[in-house]
């Protein structure tokens, strides 16, 4: 049974699409199909069933899953043995939102790469329930996410600490806090995050609370392009507080009579049963020694 075959297989459960595991492994779709053709010959039973257009995986796959994760960890956990003593090296792939790779991660990536420069880091680019589901599916190793929950029991809570939200506009010359009623946001331009995002949810809940229809101007994935829209005092904007302070271009805004929302958590997740290689234990303490230094 080729490890080769089995990815494959793992990729087409997490993704329940051979086109889609196809495009994301760069195989041309026969390819992933012969793949998982060879598992099922090899083994002699179905691991896949169509209905329609939805691809649900046997009692057989799912045990196959299952065993498939524990001879990766093994694997990984085997290889890691073969360079104790010696330099540090592999990949490392981490995931984390756009907000984090502007403020939390470089600090983290700086020291961590000048102590171990052979190894290779790749970054993937995910809000927090993106990033939660690379870890179950082994394409992170580790995730750095903001939130307002406790990671599901499947993932490793390594450290957290409390990020402030607030309401962001253009700085001004002013030494005096920027302030506005409630009844005044109605009439204001907004530059905000998209609907998926947690701090975005919990700005819907509170317009809808108050009674607001806000007018969107943008709505992006961007938190630079956020940024520069509320500097240049076209919108107000929504942002973590670590994500703010990197310009002096914006100032907090304050609501009046309005109690300040509850914090983000900046949460450094594993999965569960990833084993912790030297090179991921160098990353783990590097990175919960600068959590208090960027928050």
């Amino acid at each position: 049974m080729e490890n080769r075959n089995l990815y494959t297989f793992q990729r087409v459960c997490e993704l329940s699409s051979i086109t889609k595991a196809a495009e994301q492994l760069g195989y041309a779709q026969s390819t992933v199909t012969t793949q998982i053709k060879l598992l099922e010959s090899e083994l002699g039973v179905k691991l896949f069933e169509r209905y329609g257009n939805t691809l649900r995986i046997t009692a057989p796959g799912e045990k196959l899953l299952a065993y498939s994760n524990e001879i990766f960890k093994i694997t990984e956990k085997f290889m890691g043995t073969l360079h104790t003593g010696e330099t540090i090296t592999g990949t490392l792939q981490i995931a984390a939102a756009d907000s984090l790779c502007m403020t939390v991660l470089p600090a983290i990536l700086q020291k961590f790469m000048a102590n171990y420069p052979a190894v290779k880091v790749r970054i993937l680019s995910a809000g927090a329930e993106d990033a939660k589901q690379l870890l179950a599916s082994g394409q992170a190793d580790i995730a750095l996410v903001l939130d307002f929950a406790k990671p599901p029991p499947e993932l490793l809570l390594l450290k957290q600490q409390p990020v402030a939200i607030n309401f962001y506009t253009a700085a001004s010359t002013s030494s005096a806090p920027a302030e506005i009623q409630l009844e005044d946001l109605a009439h204001k331009r907004f530059a905000v995050t998209e609907p998926a995002c947690r701090y975005r949810k919990q700005l819907d809940a509170f317009w809808a609370e108050n009674g607001i229809e806000p007018v969107i101007l943008l709505e992006s994935t961007s938190t630079e392009a956020l940024i520069k829209i509320a500097a240049s005092g076209l919108a107000i904007t929504y942002l973590p507080a670590i994500v703010a302070r990197q310009t002096a271009q914006l100032q907090q805004l304050q609501i009046k009579n309005i109690a300040p929302p509850a914090p983000l958590l900046l949460q450094l997740l594993l999965f569960k049963n990833k084993w912790q290689s030297p090179l991921l234990n160098k990353f783990i303490e590097i990175a919960t020694a600068e959590f208090t230094d960027n928050t």
